[in-house]
């Protein structure tokens, strides 16, 4: 009996490597139960966390794989790679803020790994900390084309468009692509270049037709030559290629709402835009309008406070804040409010002023 329990022991495999054959193989169903059958038994093997931690994350179940990795860094806080793979995980999840943090902290313990220093200058240029994308992806220069692009798309969205100009004259002398058009058709728009804006929205759509954000852009375009109706087309063909993006929700239900279109849909729109991004300063201040019209008074302030705390400086959210709170008998914050439109608009008449000033 002795020879034949040990012979049984040593058929076996052990749960562990073979929870790895399976991950190697690419069955992650069966390799999932394996791990978690030896987890039963062993529940504090950090490695077999980590890999079923591994396998949620290719089954793209992120949250699962969070959970996992969290639990391993709980019993090994010094295992550096665990804050990569959360960094990955919640990257996917598109949870920016705590993307950052996981990569920030692996990045401590690993200075100059690109990969997560790509990854976190891709989740600050979605954060829309343009200044910070900006320096991230500066680290990585000189890079890749996707490098190049990251860092003239910083530069565009915080208004240095000579910078991003520089970085994509020569990308286009290389040869085109669609994301190198794509970039440079955000240039020429915010230079009010419509039309060569358009045309090369166009080619990059010809070169490849399901290129995400591509529609936003072109729809951008139409709506700044008063099309629209093409612009909302526009949108709506972006929002159902790419569902789930907070900024084709946004864009769409605040043209609808400005456009006089079904408000209730507008307000769903705005509603799913916040539930991904609730610190969108002007989903909630277009939602405030909404809801204000409404006479839902108490959730517009709330939306409003939102919006002025995610952007201090939008003029127009403090504006309407402070017609509310003037209609509910509210004059402290009213007078507060409207002090603050008044400073800001004196604030852009300087900046103004500045551009056309002599040098000193």
């Amino acid at each position: 009996m002795v020879w034949i329990f040990l012979w049984y022991l040593i058929a076996q495999p052990d749960l562990y490597e073979r929870g790895g054959e399976l991950l190697r193989a690419g069955k992650l169903v069966e390799a999932e139960k394996v791990y978690r059958d030896h987890l039963k038994a062993k529940p504090n093997h950090v490695e077999a966390l980590a890999n079923l931690g591994s396998v949620l994350s290719r089954k793209d179940d992120f949250a699962g794989a969070v959970t996992q990795f969290k639990k391993a860094l709980a019993l090994r806080p010094n295992l550096a790679p665990l804050h990569l793979n959360l960094g990955l995980a919640y990257f996917k999840m598109r949870d920016w803020p705590k993307a950052v943090a996981e990569f920030d902290a692996f990045l401590k313990a690993q200075p100059g790994h690109r990969q997560s220093m790509q990854l976190r200058a891709l989740s600050l240029l979605e954060m829309e900390d343009y200044k910070a994308a900006a320096d991230a992806f500066e680290a990585l220069l000189p890079g890749d084309t996707s490098i190049q692009l990251g860092l003239a798309t910083a530069y565009l969205r915080s208004d240095r468009v000579a910078q991003a100009q520089k970085i994509l004259g020569p990308l286009l002398e290389n040869g085109n692509s669609a994301e190198v058009l794509l970039t440079v058709g955000q240039a020429l728009f915010v230079e009010d270049r419509l039309d060569e804006a358009m045309e090369s929205l166009n080619e990059a759509r010809a070169l490849s037709p399901t290129l995400p954000t591509l529609g936003l852009h072109i729809g951008a375009v139409h709506w700044k030559k008063k099309q629209v109706a093409e612009a909302v087309a526009e949108w709506r063909n972006e929002l159902k290629a790419h569902p789930g993006n907070p900024e084709s929700q946004f864009t769409l239900g605040a043209a609808i709402a400005m456009s006089g279109g079904d408000k209730i849909e507008a307000e769903r729109l705005l509603r799913a835009s916040l539930a991904r991004k609730p610190k969108h300063a002007r989903a909630n201040y277009q939602l405030a309008k909404l809801v204000w019209q409404n006479k839902r008074s108490t959730e517009a302030v709330s939306c409003l406070e939102k919006s002025i705390a995610a952007d201090p400086e939008y003029r127009e959210a403090h504006y309407l804040l402070g017609n509310i709170y003037q209609s509910l008998g509210r004059k402290p914050e009213a007078a507060r409010e409207f002090a603050a439109v008044k400073r800001l608009a004196a604030k852009e008449l300087s900046a103004q002023q500045d551009l056309f000033s002599e040098p000193r």
